[in-house]
């Protein structure tokens, strides 16, 4: 078979609408996350929509989903898929054999072009920048579950042509809807024992795929097999030289069983007999994987962070799961995780989980895996907020709502049960 005949073979079979004028509801699946109504909005914009983020959050579901309301508006021949995993073609190539399969004039007709797995094509970033800037009247959108190298590319060449997009695996609100339980949202307090205890099912079931999956053995090999093998062993062995994989194996063990762990590079690098180049190198790889994140030490003097004393928590708080991490450290790290936390405070044996910036407002918070809180465990928190004169702070816990006072009566502390904190999309 000539490479011809094969482009086209793959083309007649990822684009049944051109004959069908519809595409399979087990692509575009009738449930639409927050994101996708953004990515409508965004049609009529010429910039290349690319959507990165981790395996399985739904990346190529939601090209489908814009996929099929397309075609429900425009002329079906008019909207291109192609999946680069099923073959590495070059792009004008594919477009060539469209047009001789359509009879549309790829280079004057207004086209919608998807583009999945598009890193699996070397210098994919600038060839499509040739083909931006050449014809305005081609739509891309394109995603990638090497989002490293997706994000890598696009900053480099793609510059002021491009939104782009970190989808991440469900919220709690849409993790409700896709079980047909949101209903619950609009009486809370009436359903909030029902609640709560969706919130602890969530935990391990925040990605599309297993939201109704009951055995909690298969959804951890789901996660370890589909997400973190797929990722080390594919992923960033195809993106980088010299990899260490092994290497890589060994730092997810430690991170994830220890979530919040202190980054001593010195002292790992000798328990683990590398150089401290390789040990920062493959961290590196980890994090832009979407692996791990690290968090820094706060200053609210300067409003900045020290690079000393880092820590590292899973990306996304189920992979501790698998790893069997103490709840407590979890817990930390999925308060971290939803919020998108970047830095915790740390001096003289005090510290905060974690702070956050809003509009340069300093926020601490405090996680705590307890129902009730005794004076040891906010002491760190009134202490800080006093030190800085800050008005409020708040602590994630499995208790009830309530407000505390500090003694001196200019500050106050917000204690959040975390099934509240979830419904808020860990904003404030």
């Amino acid at each position: 078979m000539t490479s011809t005949q094969e482009v086209r073979e793959i083309l007649e079979l990822l684009n049944p609408w051109w004959k069908e004028s519809s595409i399979n509801q087990e692509l575009a699946k009738p449930h639409k996350r927050h994101i996708f109504h953004k990515l409508i909005e965004l049609m009529d914009y010429r910039q290349i929509v690319i959507l990165s983020g981790l395996r399985r959050v739904g990346k190529t579901t939601l090209l489908y989903q814009v996929i099929e309301k397309l075609i429900k508006e425009k002329n079906p021949q008019n909207v291109l898929y192609f999946n680069f995993d099923k073959k590495s073609e070059e792009i004008v190539n594919i477009l060539e054999n469209y047009q001789n399969h359509t009879s549309v004039n790829w280079k004057k007709e207004k086209i919608f072009v998807f583009f999945d797995e598009i890193t699996r094509l070397n210098e994919w970033a600038s060839k499509l920048k040739l083909l931006y800037d050449a014809f305005p009247n081609l739509k891309f959108f394109i995603s990638s579950s090497g989002s490293l190298s997706l994000e890598e590319e696009a900053i480099k060449n793609l510059g002021g042509r491009y939104f782009m997009f970190n989808i991440k695996p469900l919220s709690f609100r849409e993790y409700l809807e896709l079980r047909g339980k949101d209903s619950m949202l609009k009486k809370i307090n009436l359903f909030e024992k029902e609640i709560r205890e969706e919130s602890q099912n969530y935990l391990l079931r925040s990605f599309p795929e297993i939201v109704n999956w009951k055995d909690e053995l298969l959804i951890k090999d789901y996660l370890r097999s589909t997400i973190i093998d797929k990722i080390v062993k594919l992923d960033l062995s195809e993106r980088f030289k010299n990899l260490n994989k092994d290497l890589l194996e060994n730092l997810l063990r430690l991170f994830y069983s220890e979530p919040g762990i202190y980054l001593d590079y010195d002292g790992l690098s000798k328990s683990l007999r590398i150089s401290k180049k390789t040990l920062i190198k493959h961290i590196y790889y980890l994090e832009f994987s979407y692996l791990i994140k690290r968090i820094k030490n706060f200053r609210v003097s300067t409003l900045s962070s020290l690079r000393k004393l880092q820590r590292v928590y899973a990306y996304w708080w189920p992979f501790d799961y698998c790893y069997d991490s103490h709840i407590d450290k979890i817990m930390e790290n999925i308060v971290i995780s939803y919020s998108e936390g970047k830095n915790y405070w740390r001096k003289g044996g005090k510290e905060v989980d974690l702070i956050l910036l809003n509009k340069k407002e300093v926020i601490p918070i405090e996680v705590k895996n307890k129902t009730n809180l005794d004076k040891e465990d906010i002491k760190n928190l009134i202490y800080f907020l006093k030190k800085n004169k800050l008005k409020l702070g708040y602590i994630v816990y499995n208790g009830e709502e309530k407000e505390m006072k500090i003694d001196n009566g200019s500050g106050m502390i917000k204690m959040i049960p975390l099934y509240k904190w979830l419904l808020l999309g860990g904003e404030l």
